[in-house]
């Protein structure tokens, strides 16, 4: 690295770390890569026996992808090390934040040999997100699987299906577009990418939306990360869509009059307190962000910010309002007119469950603070049992969701999707090496964050 880079790597961690001070001890660890592999493994909350939530994922698992994952293999995984990954939104793994740190987690799962990557991916992301779901990222150029006119819907709520069928070829996973057309080669490796890779036929006969199509083509073209060399020896990805399981466990909750869930939304005076205690954080509510336990959805498939109004008792929005009451509430989610804030995912997941979620920039700041208010919140209601379960850190996965790392000779749409000359010609046997793997593994982790805080910084 020149001088010139050196100075503007310093000056971004140091404006990075002037918004968020709190952060720079979660970013140093004295130790190797592997190292803090262990380390993770090691702050890993006892399992829970009977788990609502490894029951639902194993059920989702096997709906999407069936024979190809071994329920009773991956149920004892999730058992004996509660351990997911919640950096993601839910799209193809063709942008570089999704697809580094789904390789970097593989890497903490290889020091115990487990077989699966299990990723929760939100989908309340709309098609046209940063990471780019509605389409495919091409040399430089995005090719769009659906029409501009979706491109505001979330992910949860799409439709739609691509299509495949490879006597039509491209033109019938491609609906549209950036204006650019692909030279010979480029639409050759396409071709070969869905059709003889990733099987888009076999999508296009046996999910009926997108979503579904996104679990079974992320586990398609996972392997095709690393060198085929070493593909065998890579643990397979199970890429689930966080709003089913959440949405369904919520359902669940509400309609058991003692459960925490119906405590927080229909018992007043515990209302009223986590209301206020969850004020101000990140994916929560307050100060015109947020929405407060619930998103609206509009007619036209857009998020309505709620807010609570005590004397209606009812959750109001822009043109719509929903009473805050057990039976209107399951309607309204078992319709999809509302979805579940962050703010219940981890309350599920993370402070229920006890599933350490690896996460991104924003969650490693927000998390601690949802765990504060947790804290906070069940001392006041006289849950004191519940506050001292979570004492304990909740975010020590920092590394996924970031660019720690640096292969760019070689990276354009995937790294492997390119000749060492930057000529595309789609080979598809080249990927990360083993020693490009173990390289990571022994580089010290302050190197790998700091650097891929500002390498993120760059491109988010």
């Amino acid at each position: 690295m020149n001088s010139e880079n050196a100075e503007i790597m310093t000056n971004n961690l140091i404006d990075f770390f002037k918004k968020r001070p709190d952060l720079r001890e979660r970013f140093i660890f004295p130790g190797t890569f592997k190292e803090y592999a262990g380390e993770i493994f090691s702050s890993l909350k006892h399992p829970q026996r009977h788990s609502n939530f490894r029951k639902r994922v194993i059920e989702e698992t096997q709906r999407i992808l069936g024979d190809y994952v071994s329920s009773h293999e991956l149920e004892s995984q999730l058992k004996d090390f509660p351990l997911i990954s919640y950096a993601d939104h839910h799209g193809l793994l063709n942008y570089k934040l999704l697809y580094n740190s789904n390789i970097l987690y593989s890497l903490i799962l290889a020091e115990k040999k487990l077989p699966f990557v299990f990723v929760l991916a939100t989908g309340n992301i709309p098609l046209k997100n940063i990471s780019y779901p509605r389409g495919f990222y091409f040399k430089g150029s995005k090719f769009n699987f659906f029409r501009k006119k979706l491109r505001d819907i979330p992910v949860y709520l799409v439709d739609n299906k691509l299509q495949g069928d490879k006597n039509q070829g491209l033109d019938s996973i491609i609906l549209s577009t950036t204006g650019e057309s692909l030279n010979n080669e480029e639409q050759k490796f396409i071709r070969h990418l869905f059709f003889d890779c990733l099987e888009i036929e076999k999508a296009s006969k046996e999910y009926d939306n997108f979503a579904d199509q996104v679990t079974f083509l992320n586990y398609k073209l996972w392997k095709y990360f690393f060198d085929s060399s070493i593909r065998d020896e890579i643990s397979d990805i199970i890429y689930i869509q966080s709003n089913h399981v959440v949405t369904d466990i919520l359902i669940e909750e509400i309609q058991k009059e003692d459960s925490l869930i119906s405590l927080i939304l229909f018992n007043p005076k515990i209302r009223d307190i986590y209301l206020k205690n969850f004020t101000g954080i990140k994916s929560c509510w307050g100060d015109g962000m947020g929405s407060q336990f619930f998103w609206g959805i509009s007619s036209k498939k857009k998020y309505i910010s709620f807010t609570y109004d005590e004397p209606s008792n009812t959750l109001l929005g822009e043109g719509m309002k929903i009473p805050l009451e057990r039976e209107p509430l399951v309607e309204a989610l078992k319709s999809k007119s509302i979805l579940p804030t962050l703010f219940f995912d981890f309350l599920i997941i993370t402070f229920t469950e006890n599933f350490l979620a690896l996460g991104g920039l924003n969650q490693v700041e927000f998390l601690p603070e949802m765990q504060k208010s947790h804290i906070k919140s069940f001392i006041q209601i006289g849950k004191i049992d519940k506050a001292a379960d979570l004492a304990e850190p909740v975010a020590n996965g920092l590394i996924c969701g970031m660019l720690p790392f640096e292969f760019d000779s070689v990276i354009d749409l995937i790294w492997h999707y390119n000749s060492t000359h930057g000529k595309f010609n789609g080979n598809l046997d080249r990927g990360l090496t083993r020693s490009e793997l173990d390289r990571v593994n022994n580089t010290l982790v302050t190197e790998l964050v700091f650097s891929g805080i500002d390498k993120t910084l760059g491109i988010a």
